[in-house]
């Protein structure tokens, strides 16, 4: 019984990763869904944008992260 629902759990797993590979081939060589895909993350962060309250587009400015550098680092000269 617990084989049975081992084999079966592992080959569930052998097809999902299968069709993960071929859709992974197929979307690497094609430029149209490429550009469909940057176009719907772009509307997408646009809305959650709106919905937050913010522009629709990061002002432009330093770059946003830690600081860097001796000042930064925490520790004393």
């Amino acid at each position: 019984m617990i084989w049975s629902l081992l084999l079966m759990s592992l080959s569930m797993v052998a097809v999902a990763w299968l069709a993960w590979k071929l859709v992974q081939r197929q979307e690497r060589g094609d430029d149209e869904l490429e550009s469909l895909l940057k176009q719907d993350d772009d509307r997408a962060e646009r809305g959650l944008r709106r919905a937050a309250g913010l522009p629709d587009e990061p002002e432009a400015g330093p770059p946003s992260g830690p600081p860097s550098g001796p000042d930064h680092t925490g520790t004393k000269p």
